[in-house]
């Protein structure tokens, strides 16, 4: 079964962030969507997103 697909505001709803932060996670590199839309939306897959913060966390922890 596929995972669903969350969107911006979905997935800043599920992980307490503002979508202002996930937007600015994209742009930086840290969160990578799994795909975005014909019109150019992202989508989320929440576990990933959520493996992709923790990464980003032990990176800057290591530092």
């Amino acid at each position: 079964m596929a995972p669903k697909l969350l969107t911006s505001s979905q997935l800043a709803d599920e992980i307490g962030v503002s979508r202002r932060s996930i937007a600015r996670y994209v742009a930086a590199g840290i969160l990578v969507p799994e795909l975005y839309t014909p019109g150019g939306q992202a989508r989320f897959d929440l576990e990933k997103s959520k493996q992709q913060l923790r990464e980003h966390t032990r990176r800057q922890r290591e530092q």
